[in-house]
């Protein structure tokens, strides 16, 4: 089974470089533009996408002839009270230092940690796998989040790298091959190549 995962266009918060994680921010003026500039997969029937309006915008141009269905749980990281704010904004504040201090794997403050996160991630992802097997589906394509995507390599890729260094810009990802009949004792990425949809990768 193939699962392509790429990360939805560009918003304001991404260029600000902004913690944009629940907030349900749109795609930019720009982040249409490049969009709708970059290369199409108008052979795809059905995309997975997050109830975030940002990832649906970017599925009905990336596919535009794909029926959409909505996974609440791969939306993006809710960073709680550091929603909206940059991290030179943040640096001096003792909560988000101790949050930072491990990586951010704990909850932040009215928020989630990457600990809990990656473990949601999963669950809907296995999900997923189990309900295309049993449909008989040879393909998964997903629209969803930076956050996500990282998670999800970070722990079933292989070789293991760490959670930056899967690092995806906007509307670039992976696509993987798992075996859905193993998922369940080996649940890894068996193969693994970046996908792009910029316009320059056309």
């Amino acid at each position: 089974m193939i699962i392509e995962m790429v990360r939805h266009g560009l918003t304001e918060g991404n260029a600000q470089r902004r913690y944009v994680g629940a907030t349900d921010m749109p795609l930019s003026e720009e982040g249409l533009r490049l969009t709708r500039a970059g290369r199409r997969d108008e052979g795809a029937g059905h995309v997975f996408v997050t109830p975030l309006q940002r990832t649906q915008q970017t599925a009905a141009i990336l596919y535009p002839n794909a029926q959409q269905t909505i996974v609440p749980d791969l939306r993006e990281m809710d960073f709680g009270a550091f929603e909206g704010r940059t991290y030179d904004e943040l640096e001096n504040d003792p909560d988000f230092q101790a949050w930072n201090a491990d990586g951010g794997m704990q909850p932040s403050p009215g928020g989630e940690g990457r600990l809990g996160f990656s473990q949601r991630a999963t669950a809907a992802l296995t999900q997923l796998i189990a309900q295309a097997a049993a449909q008989g589906q040879r393909e998964i394509r997903i629209v969803a989040h930076g956050g996500i995507i990282m998670s999800l390599m970070a722990v079933h890729a292989l070789p293991q790298k760490p959670y930056y260094d899967w690092w995806v810009d906007n509307l670039t990802g992976y696509r993987v091959r798992v075996n859905p009949a193993l998922w369940g004792e080996q649940p890894v990425f068996d193969e693994v190549e970046r996908v792009d949809y910029n316009a320059q990768a056309s």
